[in-house]
């Protein structure tokens, strides 16, 4: 007969546990899309100089970190963030960016536009405008938090879409 089988390291039957694989050729659209997966926010902040703004992308990386360290998670509010990435955008690029979108998801459907390009057409119709007249007026700080406004709520759009079961979405 068999001996038992056991979870402890030193026997000599353990326990099978199944892990996941991951293939070693991953294509770089799935790349992409795993690294969108951890964005979780984006800031926008405003330079000093006219029309140009700081670009901060924030990754969720608590799952890695709580793994690889032995101190236990912390609430988001207690942890220092840093920014993942960090790039200078000009107002006109977020322009350029917004039309680009609105492009892509009207010319998408000949006809009735699916559920996420509805979802993005109304962002761009009725959500914070890059390129609004009197926003401008307003000045940076106030024009960094449209962009910001408008960034989140794409990534929201896009999270949402991607990374949502269907049975949740209905």
């Amino acid at each position: 007969m068999l001996p038992p089988l056991s979870d402890k390291l030193g026997s000599k039957l353990q326990l099978l546990v199944p892990v996941a694989i991951a293939p070693s050729l991953v294509p770089t659209w799935r790349n992409a899309l795993l690294e969108l997966k951890k964005v979780d926010a984006v800031q926008v902040s405003s330079t000093g100089k006219k029309d140009l703004f700081a670009v901060e992308v924030f990754a969720d990386s608590s799952a890695a970190s709580n793994t690889e360290s032995e101190e236990p998670a912390r609430s988001d509010d207690a942890r220092p963030r840093r920014p993942t990435t960090r790039i200078m955008r000009t107002q006109i690029d977020f322009v350029h960016f917004r039309n680009e979108v609105c492009e892509l998801a009207h010319g998408a459907h000949h006809g009735e536009p699916c559920e996420f390009c509805a979802g993005i057409l109304d962002l761009i119709v009725f959500g914070a405008n890059p390129d609004g007249f009197f926003v401008g007026l307003l000045g940076n700080k106030r024009m960094a938090k449209t962009l910001a406004g408008f960034a989140n709520a794409l990534l929201k759009i896009v999270h949402a879409f991607l990374f949502t079961p269907a049975s949740e979405a209905s």
